[in-house]
């Protein structure tokens, strides 16, 4: 039997100029097959089809969102493993694979085809590794939302705006590698390593996130708030396992990081808008932090 003709996908032409975007999408799809159907659907370019004896081997990165159903899956890097629904298959180029369901089990899934310098950078930083081609994301309506939301659109618009797509594939991407974070050791670059499930705790926060006054201190964020400061220190303790006062030297000591990582700004004027009272309080706190002043920290970036 067919696959089912509701089945869509699209292939997308890349401009010089969209390519230079740093990310791009490639192409998208949304496929169904029946216990007794077959895959893949046809109608996909050669550079996309594949038989299982022989495998495949894509130019691009692509993510498949395994909605319904179980299979196997086998790449180079990894050998073979098992599919549950709920799993995202990540694919990288140059690395041969394939993929298929259980005889007799359903499939559908969700992709997206994506490429580009941030793509690659997700690879070199841990963000992706070929040797972790497997993410579960379990019953996400939000990316199931996200993908058919960006089909939608490359379906129905006549002449579709590249840069709005790549940004609508930068959101999937980000659903999918949220619940993870790389396995190697790295410092947190924003207020939200993981999920926070305490509203007062995530609000505040933003709050300290939100500001960037050096007399910025613990009264000043609970009394925000309709819950005593010994209180909202607790939470802060049981939700982040640190202090509030230990999140907002975070937070300034990140910003610095940023500022002396990305910007020439004199150290004086990083210490100020980083939310430091001077630069001499700012080397303080980052040595303790960081194990380098601020001054050797630069050098040491630029090598």
């Amino acid at each position: 039997m067919a696959v089912r003709s509701a089945d869509v996908f699209r292939y997308l032409p890349v401009s010089e100029r969209t390519a230079r975007w740093g990310l791009y999408l490639t192409g998208c799809g949304h496929v169904r097959v029946p216990r007794s159907g077959t895959r893949p659907a046809p109608g996909h370019p050669g550079l996309y089809r594949f038989r299982w004896e022989q495998g495949r081997i894509l130019p691009e990165f692509q993510f498949i969102y395994l909605i319904r159903g179980a299979g196997e899956f086998e790449s180079a890097a990894t050998g073979a493993r098992p599919l549950r629904a709920g799993d995202v298959i990540i694919l990288f180029p140059g690395v041969w694979h394939r993929y298929r369901p259980t005889k007799g089990s359903p499939w559908e899934t969700l992709w997206i085809g994506v490429d580009g310098e941030i793509a690659h950078r997700m690879v070199a930083q841990g963000f992706l590794s070929v040797d972790r081609p497997l993410v579960h994301v379990g019953a996400d309506r939000g990316l199931r939302k996200a993908c058919l939301g960006l089909l939608r659109r490359v379906r129905l618009t006549r002449e579709e705006n590249p840069l709005l797509l790549a940004a609508m594939a930068t959101e999937i991407l980000a659903r999918i590698l949220a619940p993870r974070e790389p396995e190697a050791p790295r410092p947190a670059t924003a207020p939200f390593a993981k999920p926070m499930k305490d509203r007062l705790v995530a609000e505040a926060v933003r709050f300290i996130w939100g500001h960037d006054r050096p007399d910025l201190t613990v009264a000043n964020v609970a009394a925000h708030f309709p819950i005593t400061r010994r209180s909202l220190e607790r939470r802060f303790q049981r939700v982040l396992g640190h202090t509030i006062l230990d999140e907002i030297i975070r937070c300034r000591v990140e910003r610095a990081r940023r500022l002396l990582a990305e910007t020439d700004m004199p150290l004086k004027e990083v210490a100020y808008a980083a939310g430091f009272s001077g630069a001499t309080r700012m080397s303080k706190v980052f040595r303790r932090a960081e194990g380098a002043s601020p001054a050797e920290f630069r050098k040491r970036l630029l090598g």
